[in-house]
């Protein structure tokens, strides 16, 4: 659907919009075959349903981030699809198992576009993910400039080797 901002997939309501195509299988949390497409940012992860399009409204964003944000959901949904079909299967075989080059545009380009092209309208689910642990990044702290590292790091013991 083309506006005066001179993009598809941005609607006269002003909102962005990303399109799930149903052409990607990938499987739930629970390990079910699904064409429901995930994605995660901030630690928040999107639901897209198969066959549908759903505003994308990420708050605390701007409208060029959005934009971004889901030109790279598109990618990751077509990366995933290609990595699917019969023709990479053939280019692994080709290459004796070792990973597939490819041309990204060409072969990812019709499909990246299927996910910013809108379908009928639909609602997107989020849910907040578990945060890691502070204690999962020991020994990193912030330093502010000038400040003295020994200070910082005074009662610090370095991990055995191999041992966390």
């Amino acid at each position: 659907m083309e506006n005066n901002y001179g993009g598809k997939g941005l609607y006269q309501d002003g909102v962005f919009y990303f399109t799930n195509p149903g052409l990607y299988k990938m499987q739930n949390r629970e390990g079910a075959e699904t064409k429901d497409f995930t994605a995660l940012w901030n630690n928040k992860e999107y639901l897209f349903k198969e066959k549908n399009t759903v505003a994308l409204v990420i708050a605390g964003e701007p409208p060029e981030n959005i934009q971004h944000i889901r030109k790279l959901f598109a990618k990751k949904y077509a990366q995933g699809w290609f990595h699917q079909s019969k023709k990479y299967k053939d280019l692994v075989k080709q290459g004796k198992n070792l990973p597939a080059t490819y041309n990204e545009d060409t072969e990812l380009g019709e499909v990246i576009q299927a996910c910013l092209t809108p379908l009928s309208k639909g609602q997107i689910m989020v849910r907040e993910m578990p945060k890691d642990s502070e204690e999962n990044y020991i020994g990193t702290k912030a330093i502010r400039p000038g400040q003295d590292l020994n200070q910082v790091f005074k009662d610090y013991e370095p991990p055995t080797l191999g041992q966390m």
